[in-house]
């Protein structure tokens, strides 16, 4: 993990998901909400960040919107809108939005049953039986790229790579069978391009 600057300092996170947007699987036991917000309180620069998390299947999670507040003591200038650190703020973000998967199984169960089945959709599903040894490891790829993406991984395939115990060119094999297959977005496209 880089080191942060000494003018930096995030003294705590408060989330606030938007339930009817749902949940997405970010690992086997844990989900994380498809949009919220997040309130983070920052020592140094003294600020007040409210930011605007959208997370997908596809692309991962964003930041859709940021405000920043603070005081006449401390105002907002440009040094210290170069202080905030973005990145750093996503990702604190992302990890206080975890919860545990049996949110995401409350939330399903809340929904009617067309609408249960496309929510399903947008995770993983289990990976089917009677699939070839190389079906079933495209599967799995495709499972933990997705919850990789959907954590704020900036570089899912090493994620595939260390989760399955694979060499780089096994991992690329698995996703490039992955996209055949259409469980990842096709290469060209802008979900494809990670």
């Amino acid at each position: 993990m880089p080191r942060l600057p000494k003018n930096f300092r995030i003294d705590w996170v408060s989330v606030e998901p938007v339930e009817s947007r749902g949940y997405l699987p970010a690992g086997p036991d844990t989900a994380v909400p498809a949009f919220f917000d997040a309130h983070i309180q920052l020592g140094d620069p003294p600020a007040v960040v409210g930011i605007e998390v959208q997370v997908t299947a596809d692309a991962g999670p964003a930041i859709v919107e940021l405000s920043i507040r603070s005081n006449s003591r401390s105002p907002i200038t440009t040094s210290v809108l170069r202080q905030v650190l973005v990145d750093q703020l996503l990702r604190e973000a992302m990890n206080a939005a975890v919860v545990p998967a049996s949110v995401r199984e409350e939330w399903l169960a809340t929904l009617p049953p067309e609408h249960r089945e496309r929510a399903v959709s947008t995770g993983m599903a289990p990976v089917p039986d009677g699939l070839s040894q190389a079906d079933r490891d495209a599967h799995t790829a495709a499972q933990i790229y997705t919850e990789a993406l959907a954590a704020g991984s900036k570089s899912p395939a090493v994620m595939v790579g260390h989760a399955m115990n694979r060499s780089r060119p096994q991992v690329a094999r698995y996703i490039r069978r992955a996209r055949e297959l259409g469980l990842l977005p096709p290469l060209g496209s802008p979900e494809g391009d990670r």
